[in-house]
């Protein structure tokens, strides 16, 4: 199937080499860039105050029609595909999904984007840096010399991890805060059997992510693991497979015995965004895991959702999850770089430099500032001494024409950006009118014994041949060992562990380990903590 792949995209590529670049008839060029679509109620991503800033500063002065070209977030590995091999994607592609980034360099389907970065972006590569570029260079022939095929956002805030629970629930129960595994699940237990969401009481919310099924699991899960069984080389090449790691069937026993008990959402395998958000606000849940600033932004309020269907419940965030061999609250933090920002190997050269050009007027500041943060009176109200935006307006207060979402339009920057290091720690907190504390607290706790998710700067062919297929697998492992009886739980987990290697596991793993042997592999290993 990859053959055919390859030989499909080489002829497409060259059928492309003869085809005219995007100009129109009047002499302007067209340059189309895809960006994620989020279905925010009466946001148009193709007619938004965005994009008209975008093609009135850019485009018009380069005579350069852009067009966004929306793509759903949640889907948008499988769209980029069926759109990269029909040679239809659009002329710069976002992507979250690493493997297949390294499938299409691989393939020689991407642009070398070097000169075009050294002659035309100097406001990019100042604001990217040169240690996160090398987060998009690959040695592709392997003759020691890395070239630059993606562009990797750069991340304001590598923060990942927030965990929640109910303060009203803690109150009613009269309880503190728990502080490790034992007690969170005492408080599990103890909002069950009272009811305290009423009839659907769903205590701990709990889900199967489609496109990567234990990416958030392993919350649950690694405060089992047992770290002064792993070594560092362990830990590189099991980086997608902690559920083979010491300890681990120790926790999703756990799961289990949860689940059995009625503190899981018994649909958790088929439970969407859209349900998971709405038994949220409306009070069901007892605790969530997601981002750490997640209850209370703009864009989905759950904090102010939930009060208005249940008064006087209130999220708070809680530090609890703690590893029951050492005592440390583990937390992984992304890497520098955020998503990646490819061109593919077809575009014309021309196409190519306004790609190029449009991503570095991107990164002057006044624009991003303008793509970030819209219009001072509509999306803001005022700013502060350093220039910050404050008394910012939840999205659904904000009229149709004056609607937009920072992120997904200005995507160099994943996270919003002003200026410096100093004043982007400062904004943290602002746009969170009356909950500055709480998101304090949050990233605290997100901060706190971290360690750097595992990249390897070498494409994983294994990974490429074997992903979603292990993938797979491991989301029929899940709800295996999460539903199947006590009693069968070790035998229906080792025949899962199995199912998963030969779904091409051990390959991926063999190959992790002789990129760590190589040393080209990013992150960090958390270890054992040192006796002092």
């Amino acid at each position: 199937m990859k053959k055919l792949f390859s030989m499909l995209l080489v002829l497409a590529m060259l059928l492309s080499c003869f085809a005219m670049p995007a100009v129109a008839e009047d002499g302007w060029a067209t340059l189309r860039v895809e960006v994620f679509d989020r279905n925010v109620a009466g946001f148009n991503l193709e007619d938004c105050m965005q994009l008209h800033y975008v093609q009135e500063k850019f485009g018009d002065p380069n005579h350069i029609k852009v067009e966004f070209v929306p793509v759903s977030r949640w889907d948008e590995g499988e769209i980029l595909t069926t759109q990269m091999s029909g040679t239809t994607a659009p002329d710069i592609c976002i992507t979250y999904n690493g493997n297949l980034v390294n499938q299409y360099i691989d393939m020689g389907g991407l642009k070398q984007l070097d000169d075009l970065l050294n002659e035309y972006a100097p406001n990019l590569k100042a604001f990217l840096g040169d240690e996160l570029l090398t987060y998009g260079q690959f040695d592709t022939d392997e003759d020691g010399v890395k070239e630059q095929y993606v562009i990797p956002a750069r991340r304001i805030a590598v923060a990942n991890v927030g965990n929640f629970i109910r303060g009203d629930w803690l109150a009613a129960l009269n309880m503190e805060k728990p502080t490790n595994i034992e007690e969170f699940e005492a408080y599990l237990v103890a909002a069950k059997n009272a009811n305290l969401g009423g009839q659907m009481t769903i205590p701990l919310d709990f889900g199967l992510f489609k496109s990567d099924p234990l990416i958030n699991v392993k919350r649950f899960t690694d405060p089992f693991i047992d770290y002064s069984k792993v070594t560092e080389e362990d830990w590189f090449a099991y980086s997608l497979n902690h559920e083979m790691l010491p300890g681990s069937k120790d926790g999703y026993k756990w799961l289990n015995k949860l689940y059995h008990e009625g503190l899981i959402n018994e649909s958790f395998a088929i439970q969407d965004d859209d349900t998971g958000d709405r038994y949220r606000v409306q009070g069901y849940f007892g605790f969530f895991s997601q981002q750490p600033d997640q209850p209370w932004r703009t864009d989905k309020n759950f904090e102010t959702e939930m009060e208005k269907n249940v008064p006087g419940s209130y999220w708070t965030p809680v530090n609890c999850l703690k590893n029951v061999y050492d005592n440390r609250t583990l937390h992984d933090v992304y890497a520098p770089n955020g998503l990646s920002i490819i061109i593919p190997g077809w575009v014309s050269d021309e196409t190519a430099i306004n790609a190029i050009k449009y991503l570095d007027w991107m990164s002057e500041y006044e624009n991003m500032f303008f793509l970030q943060n819209g219009t001072e009176g509509k999306n803001y109200l005022a700013v502060n001494e350093d220039g910050i935006p404050i008394q910012v307006q939840a999205t659904d207060t904000v009229e149709d024409a004056y609607k937009m979402h920072a992120g997904d339009v200005c995507f160099i920057s994943n996270g919003l950006f002003y200026g410096s290091d100093e004043k982007n720690a400062a904004a943290t907190a602002i746009p969170f009118t009356g909950y500055e504390d709480l998101v304090k607290e949050s990233y605290g706790y997100a901060y706190t014994d971290t360690w750097t998710s595992v990249s390897f700067s070498v494409a994983i062919q294994a990974e490429t041949d074997f992903g979603e297929m292990v993938k797979s697998k491991q989301g029929e492992f899940l709800v295996k060992v999460v539903t199947c009886a006590p009693e069968e739980f070790d035998a229906v987990y080792d025949e899962a562990i199995q199912a998963i290697l030969n779904a091409g596991a051990q390959d991926i793993i063999d190959e992790h380990r002789a990129a760590y042997q190589a040393g080209n592999f990013r992150g960090t290993f958390p270890g054992a903590p040192t006796a002092e």
